[in-house]
Order: structure tokens, then C-alpha cells, then sequence
């Protein structure tokens, strides 16, 4: 568990808070403690002062062994064995005189606050994780602005396999970061992502997952998605090749199989130049052409090399004489297949303009992608989100979305 605390520092701050508790209690409480608990107690003081610990807890067991003692007594006792116990990190005594404090409702929660982080933190490091949450839940509840409260406690919510609690944890958590005006943590926003896939909660993980690419974008983030996109069921199987365009475009397509199975869906699709320029990226990689599978590899590129040639003595006819929408269309889709991106748009707006589209959905993102690699983001972003309907269709739009930012 990533510990949420730089402790040399934070130990010592709290020990500062409640030491300021504790003279400031002691001086008020003075005419109410005897004698014989205020020597001990007042030398107990003294020896934190003089950054010696270990001297003021015997001194506080000292004053906690006089008969009798008034609750303002022990009270004091109490405070300062708890400030020495924290200098001395003796988390036991720390736990042991901070407990009985923070229950009584006389302290006020200025007073209270510190303790209950002192609590939390000893907590910690006691790895004693129901106690953890307890307290923590309490110093949120008293109104406590570290933010450090909370995240230890969602931490420990995930390590201890409370999941449900997580989610309800970091929901308010995001909640208020939006207040706030700042990003959720991504290891937060990780430990959310792990829950709701515990929970089988597939919506919620999606939606981290999406939160995590939008802020925090990563190959590792874009595979994910990709991924789990081309198992969620309904897939719509025409925009596959989509998915692997997906993957191309955020630097995924790495081994020898995704290269030659977008090169299989692109030559099924009537795009052999693309089949062809995503085998040539393959070998270029040197993921092509080699072992047991050369052979195979050899076999599919002359089959994409032998389709282009016999489409390239064709397209010029198909081009001239194009004039609905869904032949047009058909013109776009093998110009972007060559990349030639200014050819392409010009076709796709003239397929948009005659209308009656089949795929009215498809074809807008197809010529969304044909934007963006033309630089022309704004108007990709127009096409992008007027694609309704196909639920995959919306997703890849979605995702082409965000890489146009």
C-alpha cells in the first residue's frame, strides 16, 4: 500500500499540534491539578521540550500512578504521554492515550482534529486497518481539511478488499476535487478502476477507465479500452478494422498478428493500399518476414500487392463516374486508404451532400479520421459528434475524440 504520509515531517508537525494543546491545556488546568500529579506532569513537559521522550513518558506514568485523579487530570496526563508517545513513535501508547480523548464531547474539535490524524497515522504504521478507517471517518466527519485523511483510508479500503466502500469513498472524493477545481489522483482513480472490476461493476470500470485515458493518457490506458471495446458484446463487426485503426493510431499495433489481421480486415473490406502500408509497417518493424510464419506473411502481401493492382486499374473509372452518396463514399474510403487525405475529404463531402447514405454513421466516422489526419480537427470534431445510433460506432467516435484534442 503506497504509504499517503511523509511521516519524518508529518510526526513531527502533529507533534507540534498537540504539543500547542498541551501547554495551552496545562496552563488552563494548572490551579485544577494537585500538586503531586502537577510535578510530574509539569517535568513531563519539560523533557518534550528538550526533545526527550522517552524521560517524559516516565515522568507521565509517574503522574498517571497518583490515586484519585480528577478527569482534568488525567485529561493532561493523558495529552502529554500522547505527545510523547508520538516523538518517541511508540504507537501503542500513542493509540492508548488518544482514544479515551477524542470520545469525550467537552473537546472541541479544533482540539480534536489533530488528535484523530495522530490516530490515523499511528494506525498506520501498526498496519491495524479498522481502527484506520474508524478514525478516519471520524476526523472527515469533524470537518478535517487534510486531504491525506482520505486518501490513506480509501488505500486501505482497496488493500482490505472493501470495495463497495471504495467506490463510495472516491465518488465523494471526486466530487470534491471538481469542487475544487483539480484532477483526481491517477493511482486514485486506479484503485476506483480495480474496485468496480472486483465489484463486476462493468459501466463503473469503464467509466474509470475513460476518466484515466482523458486525464492521464497512456498506451497502456488506449490498449485497455481498445480491448475491452472489441469484447463488449454487440460489437458492431464492419468497424473492427476501426478498433485496429484505433490501435495503430495510439501506438499498439505491435505484434506480427495484429498486423496481419488489420491487413486481412482491410483486404475484406476492398482497401488492399491499406493492407499493404500496414504490412510494410510490419516488416519495418521487424515483426514480419521471420520464423515460422514468413512464409504465411510472404503469401498474404503478394495477395494484397496482386488486389491493388487490379483496383488501381478500376478506381479511375469508379471515381469519374461516382455520383450518389454511397459510391462517393466508396471513393473516400480508398483514397484515405492510401492516405491521400485532401482526395478523401473532397469525396466524403460530396457523399455528405448527395446524402442517402447506408451507413450514414460509419461513413461520418470515417470521414472524421480523414480530417484529423488532414489537420482539419475542427470539423473532424463536428463529424465526430454526429455519429448516433451504433453503439460501437459512438464509442470509436468517442475515442478518435480524444486523440483530436
Amino acid at each position: 500500500m503506497t504509504n499517503a504520509f511523509n511521516h519524518t515531517k508529518h510526526w513531527a508537525v502533529l507533534a507540534a499540534l498537540l504539543g500547542g494543546l498541551l501547554f495551552s491545556a496545562a496552563g488552563h488546568a494548572q490551579g485544577s491539578v494537585r500538586p503531586e500529579v502537577h510535578k510530574p506532569l509539569s517535568a513531563a513537559q519539560e523533557a518534550i521540550k528538550n526533545n526527550q521522550p522517552d524521560a517524559a513518558l516516565k515522568l507521565a506514568a509517574e503522574a498517571l500512578a497518583v490515586p484519585a485523579l480528577t478527569a482534568v487530570e488525567r485529561n493532561a496526563i493523558l495529552r502529554t504521554r500522547a505527545v510523547a508517545a508520538t516523538r518517541a513513535q511508540n504507537w501503542d501508547l500513542v493509540i492508548e492515550s488518544l482514544e479515551p480523548l477524542v470520545v469525550q464531547p467537552e473537546i472541541g474539535t479544533a482540539d480534536k482534529r489533530p488528535m484523530l490524524e495522530t490516530l490515523v497515522s499511528a494506525s498506520q504504521q501498526k498496519k491495524d486497518y479498522p481502527r484506520l478507517v474508524k478514525w478516519a471517518r471520524q476526523y472527515l466527519q469533524e470537518g478535517g481539511s487534510n486531504v491525506s485523511m482520505r486518501t490513506v483510508m480509501i488505500q486501505v479500503l482497496a488493500v482490505t478488499g472493501q470495495h463497495a466502500e471504495v467506490v463510495k469513498e472516491m465518488q465523494e472524493k471526486m466530487r470534491l476535487d471538481e469542487v475544487a477545481g483539480k484532477k483526481t489522483a491517477e493511482e486514485e482513480l486506479r484503485m476506483l478502476a480495480v474496485s468496480y472490476r472486483n465489484l463486476k461493476d462493468n459501466a463503473g470500470y469503464q467509466s474509470t477507465l475513460r476518466q484515466l485515458l482523458t486525464a492521464y493518457p497512456s498506451k497502456g490506458y488506449w490498449s485497455e479500452t481498445i480491448s475491452r471495446l472489441a469484447q463488449a458484446p454487440g460489437l458492431n463487426q464492419r468497424l473492427e478494422l476501426d478498433l485496429y485503426r484505433l490501435l495503430e493510431e495510439s501506438g499498439n499495433l505491435e505484434e506480427a498478428d495484429e498486423f496481419t489481421d488489420m491487413a486481412q480486415m482491410a483486404l475484406r473490406a476492398g482497401l488492399p493500399a491499406e493492407a499493404l502500408r500496414v504490412l510494410a509497417k510490419g516488416y519495418d518493424k521487424g515483426v514480419l518476414g521471420k520464423g515460422a510464419e514468413a512464409a504465411t506473411h510472404a503469401k498474404l502481401k503478394a495477395e494484397a500487392q496482386k488486389k491493388a493492382q487490379e483496383d488501381d486499374k478500376l478506381f479511375a473509372q469508379l471515381e469519374k463516374s461516382a455520383k450518389d452518396g454511397n459510391t462517393l463514399a466508396g471513393v473516400g474510403d480508398v483514397h484515405a486508404s492510401k492516405q491521400n487525405w485532401t482526395a478523401a475529404n473532397a469525396a466524403y463531402a460530396q457523399a455528405l451532400a448527395a446524402g442517402n447514405l447506408r451507413r450514414e454513421q460509419e461513413f461520418r466516422l470515417h470521414y472524421a479520421i480523414s480530417l484529423i489526419k488532414a489537420g482539419q480537427k475542427e470539423q473532424a470534431l463536428q463529424q465526430l459528434k454526429a455519429v448516433q445510433g451504433d453503439a460501437t460506432a459512438v464509442e470509436i467516435a468517442a475515442l478518435w475524440q480524444l486523440l483530436a484534442r
